[in-house]
């Protein structure tokens, strides 16, 4: 096959995967919005501010760096992988420790549980597996879309049904802590 016929190939993967990745966030908010308030949302989007902002200062792109060069050997991906590891703590630990802060400066006692286990989840993301890098890089879209399919669809299962028994936001919370920990497992 060649590089062309290849690349077209993973361009359709990818156009197929964001459908069928918009349509699971489409249901899962229909879904959500039925089962929980808006404080719910609200709350959650606190937290996420500030995983948002850790995040984007975490954004090496390692894996852009392991695409791009063609001989990177396991060294490289075990290097990029630690790098990983570590951002992932620091970035666990900055966000446990802004936890009281946050909590007092949004007037919200039940934002500091929210974002500790949401630190829990950055720390165990920290330690998804580089390799799935080698899906893009070897062009190998089937096994990059059921890969992603796979890490949008646990949460979703997860923070659906929690809703429906919790209705509340930890059903949001533990989806999201689930949706980390299947992606590690998955990687």
């Amino acid at each position: 096959m060649s590089v062309g016929h290849a690349m077209a190939k993973g361009a359709v993967w990818m156009v197929f995967f964001r459908v069928v990745e918009r349509s699971i966030g489409l249901v899962s908010t229909v879904i959500l919005a039925r089962l929980l308030i808006p404080a719910d949302f609200g709350l959650v989007a606190m937290a996420m501010s500030l995983i948002a902002i850790l995040e984007l200062m975490n954004s090496f792109s390692l894996d852009m760096a392991l695409i791009q060069n063609q001989s990177a050997t396991e060294h490289h991906y075990n290097t990029a992988w630690t790098l990983n590891v570590l951002m992932g703590l620091i970035s666990a630990l900055a966000l446990a420790l802004l936890a009281v802060p946050a909590a007092w400066f949004y007037h919200e006692p039940r934002l500091e549980m929210v974002i500790y286990v949401l630190a829990f989840g950055m720390l165990i993301q920290g330690m998804e597996n580089i390799g799935t890098v080698a899906f893009r890089k070897e062009m190998r879209f089937d096994q990059e879309f059921k890969f992603l399919v796979l890490k949008k669809l646990a949460p979703f299962t997860v923070t659906v049904t929690l809703a429906f028994l919790w209705q509340n936001y930890w059903a949001l919370i533990f989806g999201m802590l689930v949706g980390r920990i299947t992606n590690v497992a998955l990687s």
